[in-house]
């Protein structure tokens, strides 16, 4: 009988992952920017840090964090708060990043494992679908453990692919922009995407 919930439930599993992980958000966006200026294999500590950072908030979701979150107005308005600064000064650091690619790497480096999973903690979009994936997406009484279980791997699997797919397109667009003034675009293009995603904090669920 749990083979049978489970089954039934991991289509909706998938399709629910595909549809939060490949749309754009301050993760994507991220590892947009780094696959264009470090490329894949340096942007790979960050695409780890994410999901470790979000396997931990999940699991602590799953046991009931989520809920002492929203039911705690001070602690969402202090999470909102820093998730508001943080953006804000990750946008400008890449608006105004150089554009010479001797001076880019001397003064740059892609976001860390820590950094990656971090961040987590406060990404509005993070918080939000994980949320949905603990509460809409398991299963009641005994078979929550196993949904639960079952939403966190097919999540990290379908993310990974995800995350990896942004960064590559992010490399491709690094053959692009050779030229400084393109770059110096794309570095504004990104920075607005990712100040663009600072209203989500104000109408996300967590």
């Amino acid at each position: 009988m749990p083979l049978v919930e489970l089954f039934t439930l991991f289509p909706a599993l998938v399709l629910f992952s595909f549809a939060a992980s490949i749309t754009p958000g301050p993760n994507n966006i991220l590892l947009t920017y780094s696959g264009s200026q470090f490329g894949i294999k340096k942007t790979l500590p960050h695409i780890v840090g994410i999901r470790a950072g979000m396997t931990l908030i999940h699991v602590a979701m799953l046991m009931g964090l989520g809920h002492l979150v929203l039911a705690n107005p001070q602690l969402h308005l202090t999470f909102k708060l820093l998730a508001t600064g943080y953006i804000v000064y990750l946008a400008y650091k890449i608006a105004f990043s150089p554009t010479n690619s001797h001076k880019l790497q001397q003064q740059n480096q892609p976001l860390s494992f820590i950094q990656g999973a971090l961040f987590q903690l406060i990404n509005p979009k993070t918080m939000a679908t994980l949320l949905s994936l603990t509460t809409a997406l398991t299963l009641p009484g005994d078979y929550y453990w196993h949904s639960a279980l079952l939403g966190i791997l097919v999540f990290n699997v379908v993310a990974l692919g995800s995350g990896l797919s942004w960064t590559y397109f992010g490399k491709v667009l690094s053959k692009k922009l050779q030229n400084q003034k393109h770059m110096r675009r794309f570095n504004y293009v990104m920075a607005c995407l990712l100040l663009a995603c600072l209203p989500l904090i104000h109408i996300s669920t967590l």
